[in-house]
């Protein structure tokens, strides 16, 4: 190449040296920007949860003599979770035992949520495969009038299953929060269907062939490849149960013995104006939250991101 060659390609390499630095300086500024971003969105979040937390280790003396919130508690104190858990003075009159309120509506809500949830979940899934995986006569129809009923608010529900419910006697007990739920739901449904159309037809078909009815198919070959997908589906079910506080409201508001774990906050926090206290019940009523999703996080977003790609 000659020296005129040379100097007439010079110029057009350093533009595109150029453009390349502008290029990735561009895209760093981006990453940053979007890092800084999430970063302040991540402690917006955090920040209810961080004066909850450093307020229920705050001592009364403190609380007391500012009107303020306190950011370093000195010295940092576990009497409000020990009142919590162990020095409840409404639990003797409310259960009549030793054991905590808070205890006692974690308890009510494990009998009466884990068993709905469960088998509201094999319900769901048993629908789901029949919609995705057995051609039948109007079964398109079905499911469209099933997508339906998650259009309908709840709140509008509210006051027919109300009367409902009293017309068969079922208000003052914790029928109409477990016996509905075992029938499945209609989201779990849907989500379900779209994981299993992504598995293949032949699985299914050579096990028909080797002579396994559809209950066998499902219990044997759906649930076990669909597993993320079910522990996804199950968390969501399990902390809608957990987080439930309108439907104890209305149907167990009369029996305190019966309440769940939202209930049994609320009225906790009756008899208590302690702010440490209070935040110390929101926190140990939250934990179980926080220890479930530690050990599913795995599989949790596994499912929730296989469910969104199958179709």
């Amino acid at each position: 190449m000659t020296y005129k060659e040379n100097a007439a390609t010079a110029p057009v390499g350093e533009e595109l040296l150029r453009r390349k630095t502008n290029g990735k300086r561009a895209k760093l500024i981006a990453k940053i920007t979007v890092y800084v971003l999430l970063g302040l969105y991540t402690l917006w979040v955090i920040f209810p949860f961080l004066v909850i937390l450093l307020t229920s280790l705050t001592s009364q003396e403190q609380l007391s003599s500012t009107m303020n919130f306190v950011w370093l508690p000195k010295p940092l104190t576990m009497e409000a979770y020990r009142v919590v858990l162990f020095d409840d003075i409404y639990a003797a009159w409310l259960y009549g035992d030793a054991l905590s309120s808070i205890l006692h509506g974690f308890l009510n809500t494990m009998w009466q949520v884990v068993p709905s949830t469960l088998a509201g979940l094999f319900i769901s899934g048993l629908s789901a495969y029949a919609f995705a995986k057995i051609r039948f006569k109007g079964s398109d129809v079905l499911f469209m009038c099933l997508v339906a009923t998650m259009m309908v608010p709840g709140a509008v529900l509210t006051m027919p299953s109300y009367l409902f419910y009293d017309a068969i006697h079922w208000t003052n007990t914790v029928l109409p929060l477990i016996i509905p739920g075992l029938f499945g739901a209609a989201g779990v449904t849907f989500f379900l269907r779209q994981f299993f159309r992504g598995l293949p037809d032949e699985l299914i078909e050579a096990a028909r062939i080797d002579g396994l009815n559809d209950f066998s198919v499902y219990v044997r070959i759906i649930m076990p490849l669909s597993a993320p997908a079910f522990i996804a589906q199950g968390v969501f079910m399990f902390v809608g149960g957990y987080n439930n506080y309108q439907g104890p409201l209305l149907y167990l508001s009369n029996y305190p013995q019966l309440a769940p774990l939202q209930l049994a906050v609320q009225l906790f926090m009756g008899g208590y104006g302690n702010p440490a206290i209070r935040c110390a019940a929101a926190v140990v009523a939250l934990l179980p939250l926080l220890v479930l999703y530690c050990f599913l996080q795995k599989y949790f977003t596994q499912g929730v991101a296989m469910t969104g790609l199958k179709a």
